[in-house]
């Protein structure tokens, strides 16, 4: 599939980056599976948005989830803030939440009148209250409900979306006259700017470099008022808003251009999986990736020596004894490294300081490189 204009403004893109052979989902499997694309980051000429030109097909991309739990302290923060704002929101409503295969927000709510999740890949190991209520199917432009919807839910989705004004367009439809909609994305812009992450956190699934700037655009183009924008830490940022009748014509300001950033960041990352080749190579000690997720698929796209990694550390335990999708590398529970001294590559962006912690504390001879 191809992105041919810009998927904020309908600009002309220019591409001026490709990375070969990254692995096109981002899933654990039961077996090594190996299907790679390239990935092709190009720029809008208009609105200076960093998006990915080439994209996987959603059905293929997301044929199995990967979305059941979200592990740590800063995730845990993360759902109790959210479900903290959204719970005098939800009162005696109609919600309909679009995509949470284990109902993360939508069990930690009370009050509500009846809570939809449109979802095509329900975690059925869980119990969900009574008022909760699956619809087993992707939410696209053909969705359509006899439901009197009053708020729309999401988290950390939106970025997912390949074509975010056909989304807010389809979500204004859906909402009653003065409906609301609550949703959460990653604070992309913090990682750009602090490089925890090389291409601006774009990857396959993320295909849009997306900040308060565009986001904001976005919403106000496609008739949503903001009633409130909330920053959780650095990590993700909230936003309350509410559909409105009124059709304005809204300019477009260019966001500030993250091209330089994005070769900067490129560039370090470049350098750091060097630095750490020639020290796995010349080591007998065992070396694992920490991570289970699109931050070890680049680093190992990018050249890490995979003939010393023995495998993939993490702490989901539905990713244990699987394989990160794109490689021959098997997934182990952390506490591994208890009985043992190694060398562990940990390039997790925001979550490096409280996963270093964790693992220094399971064994503190063990050698980070980060």
């Amino acid at each position: 599939m191809k992105r041919i204009n810009c998927t904020i403004c309908n600009t002309n893109l220019t591409c001026f980056y490709i990375l070969k052979n990254m692995p096109i989902k981002l899933s654990c499997v039961e077996n090594p599976e190996l299907n790679t694309e390239s990935m092709s980051f190009a720029q809008c000429v208009k609105c200076n948005t960093i998006q990915l030109d080439n994209l996987i097909p959603l059905n293929i991309l997301y044929s199995s989830s990967h979305n059941y739990t979200s592990v740590g302290k800063i995730w845990d923060g993360y759902f109790n803030l959210f479900s903290e704002l959204v719970t005098p929101i939800v009162v005696n409503k109609i919600i309909l939440e679009i995509g949470d295969p284990s109902g993360k927000i939508a069990n930690r709510i009370n009050g509500f009148n009846k809570w939809y999740i449109i979802e095509p890949n329900k975690n059925s190991s869980i119990n969900f209250k009574p008022n909760i209520e699956f619809i087993e199917e992707f939410f696209d432009s053909n969705f359509t409900t006899d439901k009197q919807i009053n708020i729309i839910i999401h988290s950390h989705l939106f970025e997912h979306i390949y074509e975010p004004n056909q989304f807010l367009t389809k979500c204004y439809e859906l909402l009653t006259p003065n409906g609301e909609m609550f949703f959460g994305v990653p604070n992309m812009e913090h990682i750009g700017t602090n490089e925890l992450c090389p291409f601006l956190g774009i990857f396959f699934e993320h295909t849009i470099f997306l900040n308060k700037q565009n986001i904001t655009y976005l919403l106000e183009s496609n008739n949503f008022e903001i009633i409130n924008i909330y920053d959780y830490l650095s990590h993700s940022t909230l936003y309350h808003v509410k559909k409105i009748n009124k059709i304005n014509q809204f300019k477009l300001v260019p966001i500030n251009n993250f091209k330089n950033l994005f070769i900067k960041t490129l560039d370090n990352y470049i350098n750091f999986i060097n630095n750490t080749n020639n020290i796995i190579i010349s080591s007998n000690l065992p070396v694992y990736i920490f991570g289970a997720s699109y931050n070890s698929q680049i680093i190992l796209a990018l050249g890490i020596n995979i003939n010393k990694i023995v495998g993939i550390l993490d702490n989901c335990i539905d990713k244990h004894n699987k394989y990160l999708y794109g490689y021959n590398l098997k997934i182990y529970n952390p506490q591994i490294l208890k009985d043992i001294n190694s060398i562990v590559i940990l390039k997790n962006g925001y979550y490096i300081d409280e996963i270093k912690s964790q693992i220094l504390d399971i064994n503190p001879n063990t050698i980070i490189l980060s």
